[in-house]
Protein backbone atom coordinates (compact mmCIF):
# COMPACT_ATOMS: atom_id res chain seq x y z
CA UNK A 1 0.00 0.00 0.00
CA UNK A 2 1.53 3.37 -0.64
CA UNK A 3 2.41 5.76 2.19
CA UNK A 4 1.28 8.66 -0.03
CA UNK A 5 -2.11 10.41 0.86
CA UNK A 6 -4.65 9.87 -2.23
CA UNK A 7 -5.95 12.45 -2.82
CA UNK A 8 -5.79 15.82 -2.29
CA UNK A 9 -9.18 17.89 -1.88
CA UNK A 10 -10.40 21.68 -1.11
CA UNK A 11 -13.43 21.82 0.64
CA UNK A 12 -15.60 24.88 2.12
CA UNK A 13 -14.04 26.48 5.33
CA UNK A 14 -15.92 24.87 8.56
CA UNK A 15 -17.83 27.43 10.79
CA UNK A 16 -18.51 26.98 13.82
CA UNK A 17 -18.82 28.80 17.29
CA UNK A 18 -15.31 28.17 19.45
CA UNK A 19 -13.89 31.60 20.59
CA UNK A 20 -10.14 32.56 22.01
CA UNK A 21 -10.07 33.92 25.26
CA UNK A 22 -7.64 33.86 28.53
CA UNK A 23 -4.48 33.09 26.24
CA UNK A 24 -0.86 34.59 26.46
CA UNK A 25 -1.04 36.44 23.51
CA UNK A 26 2.33 37.87 21.69
CA UNK A 27 1.07 41.98 21.79
CA UNK A 28 3.81 42.61 19.12
CA UNK A 29 1.88 40.89 16.59
CA UNK A 30 -0.83 42.30 13.80
CA UNK A 31 -4.09 43.51 14.51
CA UNK A 32 -7.09 42.41 13.26
CA UNK A 33 -8.50 42.92 9.62
CA UNK A 34 -11.02 45.02 9.70
CA UNK A 35 -14.74 43.68 8.42
CA UNK A 36 -13.67 40.14 7.34
CA UNK A 37 -16.15 37.34 8.33
CA UNK A 38 -14.55 35.30 9.87
CA UNK A 39 -14.21 31.59 10.47
CA UNK A 40 -15.04 31.22 14.30
CA UNK A 41 -13.74 27.72 14.25
CA UNK A 42 -10.97 27.73 13.04
CA UNK A 43 -9.38 31.37 13.92
CA UNK A 44 -10.80 32.30 16.87
CA UNK A 45 -11.57 36.24 17.21
CA UNK A 46 -10.97 36.43 14.01
CA UNK A 47 -7.64 35.57 14.23
CA UNK A 48 -5.66 32.65 13.02
CA UNK A 49 -4.10 31.25 16.44
CA UNK A 50 -0.58 29.16 16.68
CA UNK A 51 0.47 27.93 19.71
CA UNK A 52 4.43 27.54 21.21
CA UNK A 53 4.58 25.27 23.88
CA UNK A 54 8.45 25.42 25.07
CA UNK A 55 10.00 25.93 28.52
CA UNK A 56 9.49 29.44 29.72
CA UNK A 57 12.32 28.78 32.72
CA UNK A 58 15.37 26.49 33.90
CA UNK A 59 18.06 25.57 32.49
CA UNK A 60 17.11 24.86 28.63
CA UNK A 61 15.56 28.53 28.32
CA UNK A 62 19.13 29.09 25.86
CA UNK A 63 17.47 26.46 23.60
CA UNK A 64 13.78 26.92 23.90
CA UNK A 65 14.04 31.17 23.60
CA UNK A 66 15.85 31.30 20.23
CA UNK A 67 13.21 28.67 19.57
CA UNK A 68 10.40 30.74 21.00
CA UNK A 69 11.37 33.66 18.94
CA UNK A 70 11.95 31.94 15.64
CA UNK A 71 8.38 31.12 15.46
CA UNK A 72 6.69 34.78 16.77
CA UNK A 73 9.26 36.03 14.02
CA UNK A 74 7.95 33.74 11.66
CA UNK A 75 4.60 35.15 12.16
CA UNK A 76 5.59 38.51 12.51
CA UNK A 77 6.76 38.56 8.67
CA UNK A 78 3.33 36.56 7.29
CA UNK A 79 2.01 39.46 9.08
CA UNK A 80 3.52 42.25 7.59
CA UNK A 81 3.43 40.32 4.23
CA UNK A 82 -0.46 40.97 4.76
CA UNK A 83 -1.52 37.95 6.50
CA UNK A 84 -3.18 34.68 5.03
CA UNK A 85 -5.88 34.81 2.91
CA UNK A 86 -8.10 32.34 2.86
CA UNK A 87 -11.20 31.41 1.32
CA UNK A 88 -11.95 35.09 0.30
CA UNK A 89 -10.68 36.43 3.62
CA UNK A 90 -7.37 38.20 5.23
CA UNK A 91 -6.32 36.53 8.57
CA UNK A 92 -3.92 37.74 11.02
CA UNK A 93 -2.00 35.00 13.06
CA UNK A 94 -1.67 35.49 16.55
CA UNK A 95 1.15 33.48 18.77
CA UNK A 96 0.06 31.49 21.89
CA UNK A 97 2.47 31.24 24.30
CA UNK A 98 2.34 27.91 26.81
CA UNK A 99 4.93 26.46 29.44
CA UNK A 100 6.06 23.23 28.21
CA UNK A 101 7.96 22.88 31.63
CA UNK A 102 10.40 20.40 29.81
CA UNK A 103 7.75 18.01 31.31
CA UNK A 104 5.22 15.58 30.22
CA UNK A 105 2.47 17.40 32.61
CA UNK A 106 3.55 20.93 31.32
CA UNK A 107 2.75 19.94 27.76
CA UNK A 108 -0.03 18.31 28.25
CA UNK A 109 -1.39 21.20 30.63
CA UNK A 110 -0.26 23.60 28.23
CA UNK A 111 -2.09 22.10 25.03
CA UNK A 112 -5.25 21.45 26.92
CA UNK A 113 -5.39 25.21 28.06
CA UNK A 114 -4.67 25.73 23.91
CA UNK A 115 -7.01 23.27 22.72
CA UNK A 116 -10.11 24.41 24.93
CA UNK A 117 -9.50 28.03 24.08
CA UNK A 118 -9.76 26.95 19.85
CA UNK A 119 -5.88 27.06 19.28
CA UNK A 120 -5.83 24.10 16.21
CA UNK A 121 -1.97 24.56 15.50
CA UNK A 122 0.73 23.83 18.21
CA UNK A 123 4.56 23.62 17.60
CA UNK A 124 7.46 23.48 20.03
CA UNK A 125 7.88 20.22 22.21
CA UNK A 126 11.75 20.15 23.35
CA UNK A 127 10.96 17.32 25.45
CA UNK A 128 10.41 13.78 24.75
CA UNK A 129 7.90 13.06 27.24
CA UNK A 130 5.59 16.04 26.66
CA UNK A 131 4.52 15.58 22.65
CA UNK A 132 4.39 11.62 23.86
CA UNK A 133 1.50 12.77 26.41
CA UNK A 134 0.10 15.12 23.75
CA UNK A 135 0.06 12.28 20.87
CA UNK A 136 -3.54 11.46 20.36
CA UNK A 137 -5.46 13.86 22.14
CA UNK A 138 -4.12 16.20 19.64
CA UNK A 139 -6.34 14.22 17.25
CA UNK A 140 -9.43 14.16 18.58
CA UNK A 141 -8.98 17.83 19.33
CA UNK A 142 -8.31 18.84 15.47
CA UNK A 143 -5.11 20.40 16.22
CA UNK A 144 -1.96 19.68 14.32
CA UNK A 145 1.30 19.44 16.02
CA UNK A 146 4.68 20.60 14.54
CA UNK A 147 7.28 18.78 15.96
CA UNK A 148 10.99 17.80 15.39
CA UNK A 149 12.21 15.82 18.33
CA UNK A 150 12.82 12.08 17.04
CA UNK A 151 12.66 8.76 18.20
CA UNK A 152 10.57 5.70 16.67
CA UNK A 153 8.09 5.54 19.91
CA UNK A 154 7.50 8.70 18.97
CA UNK A 155 7.44 10.38 15.54
CA UNK A 156 6.47 6.68 14.11
CA UNK A 157 2.77 6.00 16.28
CA UNK A 158 -0.50 6.95 14.67
CA UNK A 159 -1.11 10.58 14.17
CA UNK A 160 -2.60 11.79 11.29
CA UNK A 161 -2.04 15.80 12.09
CA UNK A 162 1.34 15.17 13.25
CA UNK A 163 3.82 17.17 11.09
CA UNK A 164 7.74 16.12 11.63
CA UNK A 165 10.14 19.37 10.53
CA UNK A 166 13.36 18.05 11.04
CA UNK A 167 16.29 14.71 10.46
CA UNK A 168 14.89 11.27 12.02
CA UNK A 169 17.86 9.84 13.75
CA UNK A 170 17.81 6.72 11.88
CA UNK A 171 18.92 8.51 8.54
CA UNK A 172 21.35 10.80 9.95
CA UNK A 173 23.47 8.70 12.69
CA UNK A 174 24.80 6.22 10.21
CA UNK A 175 26.59 9.38 8.38
CA UNK A 176 28.15 9.61 11.55
CA UNK A 177 29.57 6.52 11.72
CA UNK A 178 30.61 6.62 8.18
CA UNK A 179 32.72 9.59 8.91
CA UNK A 180 34.41 8.03 11.99
CA UNK A 181 35.38 4.65 10.49
CA UNK A 182 36.56 6.08 6.86
CA UNK A 183 37.43 9.55 7.37
CA UNK A 184 38.91 9.54 10.57
CA UNK A 185 40.05 5.68 11.46
CA UNK A 186 38.54 5.20 14.62
CA UNK A 187 37.47 1.37 15.66
CA UNK A 188 36.60 1.84 18.74
CA UNK A 189 33.43 4.00 19.90
CA UNK A 190 32.19 5.08 22.96
CA UNK A 191 28.84 6.47 23.69
CA UNK A 192 26.35 8.08 26.36
CA UNK A 193 23.06 8.76 25.73
CA UNK A 194 20.03 10.04 27.51
CA UNK A 195 17.47 7.29 28.82
CA UNK A 196 14.56 7.69 26.34
CA UNK A 197 13.31 6.84 22.42
CA UNK A 198 15.12 9.63 21.31
CA UNK A 199 18.87 8.85 22.68
CA UNK A 200 18.06 4.78 21.83
CA UNK A 201 17.11 5.71 18.33
CA UNK A 202 20.55 7.60 17.77
CA UNK A 203 22.67 5.01 19.48
CA UNK A 204 21.64 2.13 17.39
CA UNK A 205 20.85 3.66 14.27
CA UNK A 206 24.99 4.50 14.58
CA UNK A 207 25.94 1.13 16.24
CA UNK A 208 24.70 -1.04 13.09
CA UNK A 209 26.70 0.95 10.63
CA UNK A 210 29.96 1.20 12.74
CA UNK A 211 30.07 -2.78 13.42
CA UNK A 212 28.67 -3.49 9.93
CA UNK A 213 31.83 -1.71 8.87
CA UNK A 214 34.17 -3.21 10.96
CA UNK A 215 33.97 -0.81 14.39
CA UNK A 216 33.30 -1.91 18.02
CA UNK A 217 30.86 -0.02 20.34
CA UNK A 218 33.08 -0.67 23.66
CA UNK A 219 31.12 0.95 26.16
CA UNK A 220 27.58 2.12 26.33
CA UNK A 221 26.50 4.60 29.08
CA UNK A 222 23.52 5.96 29.79
CA UNK A 223 22.23 9.65 31.46
CA UNK A 224 19.12 10.94 32.96
CA UNK A 225 18.28 14.71 32.30
CA UNK A 226 19.62 16.08 35.71
CA UNK A 227 22.59 14.19 35.59
CA UNK A 228 25.82 16.16 36.36
CA UNK A 229 28.52 13.87 37.22
CA UNK A 230 29.53 11.58 34.47
CA UNK A 231 33.14 10.36 35.81
CA UNK A 232 32.08 6.48 36.59
CA UNK A 233 30.94 6.57 32.87
CA UNK A 234 33.89 8.55 31.62
CA UNK A 235 36.68 5.83 34.23
CA UNK A 236 34.81 2.42 31.88
CA UNK A 237 35.28 4.53 28.03
CA UNK A 238 39.01 4.97 29.13
CA UNK A 239 39.05 1.16 30.37
CA UNK A 240 37.46 0.07 27.29
CA UNK A 241 40.08 2.73 25.34
CA UNK A 242 37.72 4.14 23.80
CA UNK A 243 38.60 5.86 20.25
CA UNK A 244 35.90 8.29 20.13
CA UNK A 245 33.00 9.57 22.47
CA UNK A 246 29.18 10.06 21.16
CA UNK A 247 27.42 12.38 23.10
CA UNK A 248 23.46 12.24 22.51
CA UNK A 249 21.98 14.69 24.74
CA UNK A 250 21.37 18.52 25.44
CA UNK A 251 24.23 21.27 25.49
CA UNK A 252 23.90 21.64 29.19
CA UNK A 253 25.06 17.83 30.45
CA UNK A 254 26.82 17.30 27.06
CA UNK A 255 29.26 20.25 27.95
CA UNK A 256 30.02 18.96 31.36
CA UNK A 257 30.34 15.12 29.93
CA UNK A 258 32.83 16.56 27.54
CA UNK A 259 34.69 18.49 30.19
CA UNK A 260 34.93 15.18 32.09
CA UNK A 261 36.00 13.26 29.47
CA UNK A 262 38.63 15.44 28.66
CA UNK A 263 39.76 15.83 32.42
CA UNK A 264 38.91 11.98 32.69
CA UNK A 265 41.77 10.18 30.45
CA UNK A 266 40.06 11.37 26.98
CA UNK A 267 42.08 14.33 26.38
CA UNK A 268 42.08 13.63 22.68
CA UNK A 269 39.50 11.67 21.34
CA UNK A 270 36.89 13.11 18.70
CA UNK A 271 33.42 13.86 20.36
CA UNK A 272 30.54 13.74 17.80
CA UNK A 273 27.20 14.99 19.13
CA UNK A 274 23.47 14.92 18.65
CA UNK A 275 21.14 17.15 20.71
CA UNK A 276 20.60 21.00 21.44
CA UNK A 277 24.02 21.78 20.68
CA UNK A 278 25.08 25.64 19.92
CA UNK A 279 26.80 28.47 20.77
CA UNK A 280 26.08 29.03 23.63
CA UNK A 281 27.87 25.75 24.46
CA UNK A 282 30.86 27.91 23.78
CA UNK A 283 30.00 31.05 26.15
CA UNK A 284 32.96 30.30 28.71
CA UNK A 285 36.58 29.69 27.92
CA UNK A 286 36.26 25.85 29.08
CA UNK A 287 33.49 24.78 27.55
CA UNK A 288 34.91 26.40 24.24
CA UNK A 289 38.11 24.64 24.86
CA UNK A 290 36.19 21.12 25.36
CA UNK A 291 33.85 20.96 22.75
CA UNK A 292 35.79 22.94 19.91
CA UNK A 293 35.83 20.62 16.51
CA UNK A 294 33.12 18.53 17.98
CA UNK A 295 31.36 16.35 14.95
CA UNK A 296 27.36 17.73 14.50
CA UNK A 297 25.21 17.61 11.69
CA UNK A 298 23.20 21.00 10.77
CA UNK A 299 21.17 21.91 8.39
CA UNK A 300 21.76 24.27 5.87
CA UNK A 301 20.89 27.77 7.19
CA UNK A 302 23.12 26.32 10.49
CA UNK A 303 25.82 25.96 8.49
CA UNK A 304 26.07 28.81 5.30
CA UNK A 305 25.37 32.29 6.51
CA UNK A 306 23.72 35.00 4.36
CA UNK A 307 22.01 38.60 4.87
CA UNK A 308 18.97 36.73 6.36
CA UNK A 309 20.42 35.54 9.21
CA UNK A 310 22.48 38.59 9.96
CA UNK A 311 19.02 40.08 10.37
CA UNK A 312 17.60 37.28 12.02
CA UNK A 313 20.67 37.00 14.30
CA UNK A 314 20.97 40.73 15.47
CA UNK A 315 17.56 40.28 15.88
CA UNK A 316 17.53 37.77 18.36
CA UNK A 317 21.01 38.63 20.08
CA UNK A 318 18.59 41.96 20.92
CA UNK A 319 15.43 39.94 22.20
CA UNK A 320 17.57 37.63 24.19
CA UNK A 321 21.14 38.47 24.43
CA UNK A 322 21.40 34.73 22.22
CA UNK A 323 22.53 32.93 18.89
CA UNK A 324 21.17 31.34 16.33
CA UNK A 325 21.10 27.51 16.97
CA UNK A 326 19.94 24.84 14.53
CA UNK A 327 16.76 24.96 16.84
CA UNK A 328 16.03 28.00 15.72
CA UNK A 329 15.38 26.69 12.28
CA UNK A 330 13.04 24.32 13.85
CA UNK A 331 10.50 26.90 14.56
CA UNK A 332 10.98 29.79 11.51
CA UNK A 333 10.70 27.46 8.49
CA UNK A 334 7.96 25.49 9.71
CA UNK A 335 5.45 27.89 11.06
CA UNK A 336 5.99 29.81 7.65
CA UNK A 337 5.18 26.33 5.86
CA UNK A 338 2.17 25.72 7.65
CA UNK A 339 0.78 29.15 7.30
CA UNK A 340 1.16 29.19 3.49
CA UNK A 341 -0.46 25.30 3.29
CA UNK A 342 -3.51 27.30 4.63
CA UNK A 343 -3.61 29.05 1.82
CA UNK A 344 -2.50 26.06 -0.71
CA UNK A 345 -5.16 24.46 0.93
CA UNK A 346 -7.46 27.05 0.99
CA UNK A 347 -8.98 25.94 4.42
CA UNK A 348 -7.96 26.56 8.39
CA UNK A 349 -9.06 23.03 8.75
CA UNK A 350 -5.80 21.14 10.11
CA UNK A 351 -7.03 17.99 8.39
CA UNK A 352 -6.82 19.92 4.84
CA UNK A 353 -3.64 21.78 6.01
CA UNK A 354 -1.89 19.35 6.44
CA UNK A 355 -2.36 17.23 3.35
CA UNK A 356 -1.33 20.51 1.63
CA UNK A 357 2.31 20.84 3.78
CA UNK A 358 4.09 18.66 0.80
CA UNK A 359 2.74 21.36 -2.43
CA UNK A 360 3.91 23.93 -0.02
CA UNK A 361 7.28 22.14 0.49
CA UNK A 362 8.12 22.11 -3.24
CA UNK A 363 6.54 25.03 -4.34
CA UNK A 364 8.12 27.47 -1.58
CA UNK A 365 11.42 25.18 -1.15
CA UNK A 366 13.61 28.32 -2.52
CA UNK A 367 11.93 30.80 -0.13
CA UNK A 368 12.64 28.84 2.87
CA UNK A 369 16.18 28.89 4.80
CA UNK A 370 16.26 25.05 5.11
CA UNK A 371 15.88 24.18 1.80
CA UNK A 372 13.08 20.94 2.25
CA UNK A 373 14.07 18.33 -0.53
CA UNK A 374 9.82 17.46 -0.19
CA UNK A 375 8.49 16.02 2.17
CA UNK A 376 6.42 12.56 2.90
CA UNK A 377 2.98 12.07 3.40
CA UNK A 378 1.73 9.09 4.79
CA UNK A 379 -1.51 7.35 5.57
CA UNK A 380 -1.79 7.49 9.29
CA UNK A 381 1.56 9.12 11.04
CA UNK A 382 1.30 12.64 9.30
CA UNK A 383 3.95 14.40 7.15
CA UNK A 384 7.51 14.32 7.38
CA UNK A 385 9.59 17.06 5.76
CA UNK A 386 12.79 16.26 3.86
CA UNK A 387 15.44 18.12 5.59
CA UNK A 388 18.94 17.88 3.94
CA UNK A 389 22.06 18.02 6.94
CA UNK A 390 25.78 18.97 6.49
CA UNK A 391 28.38 16.83 8.36
CA UNK A 392 30.09 19.82 10.02
CA UNK A 393 32.59 20.86 13.21
CA UNK A 394 31.90 23.57 15.42
CA UNK A 395 33.91 26.13 15.82
CA UNK A 396 34.52 27.88 19.08
CA UNK A 397 36.18 30.93 17.55
CA UNK A 398 33.65 31.91 15.35
CA UNK A 399 31.93 35.43 15.69
CA UNK A 400 28.59 34.29 16.81
CA UNK A 401 26.84 37.20 16.02
CA UNK A 402 28.09 37.57 12.34
CA UNK A 403 28.89 33.99 11.02
CA UNK A 404 28.04 30.02 11.35
CA UNK A 405 29.89 27.99 13.91
CA UNK A 406 29.79 24.66 11.84
CA UNK A 407 32.09 24.38 9.51
CA UNK A 408 31.00 21.48 6.73
CA UNK A 409 33.82 18.70 6.61
CA UNK A 410 35.01 17.35 3.08
CA UNK A 411 33.41 14.85 1.20
CA UNK A 412 30.84 15.15 -1.58
CA UNK A 413 29.05 12.12 0.60
CA UNK A 414 28.70 14.50 3.87
CA UNK A 415 27.36 17.60 2.10
CA UNK A 416 23.21 17.64 2.17
CA UNK A 417 23.23 14.47 3.40
CA UNK A 418 19.14 13.07 3.92
CA UNK A 419 17.46 13.58 7.21
CA UNK A 420 14.74 11.36 6.25
CA UNK A 421 14.70 7.77 5.49
CA UNK A 422 13.20 6.56 2.28
CA UNK A 423 9.90 6.51 1.35
CA UNK A 424 9.45 2.56 0.97
CA UNK A 425 10.96 2.38 4.43
CA UNK A 426 8.18 -0.09 6.92
CA UNK A 427 8.80 2.08 9.55
CA UNK A 428 6.32 4.77 7.77
CA UNK A 429 3.64 1.86 8.05
CA UNK A 430 4.14 -0.26 11.11
CA UNK A 431 3.28 -0.16 14.80
CA UNK A 432 6.91 1.05 16.49
CA UNK A 433 6.12 -2.03 18.31
CA UNK A 434 6.66 -4.40 15.90
CA UNK A 435 9.88 -6.00 16.14
CA UNK A 436 9.86 -7.70 12.78
CA UNK A 437 10.56 -4.34 11.08
CA UNK A 438 14.14 -3.24 10.56
CA UNK A 439 14.22 0.25 12.93
CA UNK A 440 17.85 0.83 12.77
CA UNK A 441 19.24 -0.32 9.20
CA UNK A 442 23.00 0.18 8.10
CA UNK A 443 23.55 2.61 5.45
CA UNK A 444 24.01 0.09 3.18
CA UNK A 445 20.29 -0.80 3.68
CA UNK A 446 19.00 2.07 3.46
CA UNK A 447 20.82 3.26 0.28
CA UNK A 448 19.39 0.16 -1.30
CA UNK A 449 16.07 1.45 0.25
CA UNK A 450 16.36 4.65 -1.62
CA UNK A 451 17.63 2.79 -5.11
CA UNK A 452 14.54 0.35 -5.12
CA UNK A 453 12.10 3.85 -4.24
CA UNK A 454 13.67 5.51 -7.15
CA UNK A 455 14.89 8.37 -4.88
CA UNK A 456 17.40 10.88 -6.20
CA UNK A 457 18.86 13.78 -4.18
CA UNK A 458 18.47 17.29 -5.65
CA UNK A 459 21.19 19.39 -6.70
CA UNK A 460 22.47 21.52 -3.82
Amino acid sequence: MSVYFKSYNRRAVLRGGAMLGGLTLSTALGSRVANAAFDTTFAPEGKIAVGTILPLSGGFTVVSQPWIHSIKYAIDEVNAAGGIKVGGETYQVENVIGDEQYSAAGGISAFKKMAADGVHYTAGYVSVEAPAAVQGINERSNAMMITGITGKDLIMTNNKLRFYEFAVAQATAPYHALYAFNELGIRRAASIELTNTWGTDFHLAFARTFEELGGEVVNRSYLEASQTDFSAQVSKMVAAKSEMLYIIMGDGPASAAALQARNGGLADIPLFAEGAWGPETFQDAGGAKNVDGTVYQGSRPYVFWSDKHSELSRKLNEDTDLYLNNWFWHGYDSTKIVLWAMEEANSLDPREVIEAIPVVAEKRRDELMIRPEGAIATANKGVFLKIPLWQSRFDASADFLNESCLVPVGGEQYQGLPGWMPENWAGYTSDPKDESVNWYPTLNEIEAMRKDAGETRMPL
